[in-house]
């Protein structure tokens, strides 16, 4: 398995493994016309883990969770479930899982997240799914631009990309929006 280790310096003291945290993200496109977003959240121990309620063995989740989000093509939330098959508190956490419905109706490309803490307040909701609801912005940005990228030759869009201003390569005074989107190129500030 590839860990975030391989990529990184070594580190500067000798350490062993005390918590992994897993998320795995999909997208699905449906014969309907829309897109299915699906989140998986799997947090193990490395050692045997106790709560106020549950024992966990080594290597047995204590956070095992899912998220699905429907949406359409302008990203509105059509539908929302959430699964919780391993938590700390199972006698209480299930009860949260539900109160994802409350998505629906939302889009995620108009304050997603605060949109997320206002439905849901933080008393009401499980943090592991609310976490998982985070990330599906970016991965429905990810999924409906495929396919939708400008090659050289192409006919430019009528529209800003959304892409433009959200990471360094697609910044507006950068070489990319330069060269694929010079309607919307601005020049760099002086310094």
């Amino acid at each position: 398995m590839v860990a975030p280790s391989h990529f990184l310096s070594t580190p500067a003291s000798p350490r062993k493994a005390a918590h992994t945290r897993t998320i795995h993200l999909q997208a699905y496109e449906r014969q309907d016309g829309l897109w299915d977003l699906e989140a998986l959240i799997e947090d193990v121990k490395p050692e045997p883990f106790t709560t106020q309620t549950t024992h966990f063995p080594c290597g047995v989740p204590i956070h095992l969770m899912a998220l699905r989000l429907t949406v359409n093509d302008a990203m509105d939330v059509l539908a929302a479930e959430g699964s919780m098959q391993r938590m700390p508190f199972p006698g209480i956490c299930p009860e949260a899982q539900a109160r994802v419905e409350r998505l629906v109706g939302a889009n995620l490309l108009k304050g997603f997240r605060q949109e997320v803490a206002k439905r849901i307040p933080s008393y009401d909701r499980c943090s592991h799914l609310s976490e998982l609801a985070a990330l599906m912005p970016t991965l429905a940005v990810q999924t409906m631009l495929q396919g939708k990228m400008v090659a050289e030759g192409d006919t430019l869009p009528t529209s800003r990309p959304l892409k433009i201003g959200g990471c360094h390569a697609w910044r507006e005074d950068g070489p990319m929006v330069l060269k694929y989107y010079p309607q919307w190129y601005r020049q760099p500030e002086a310094s």
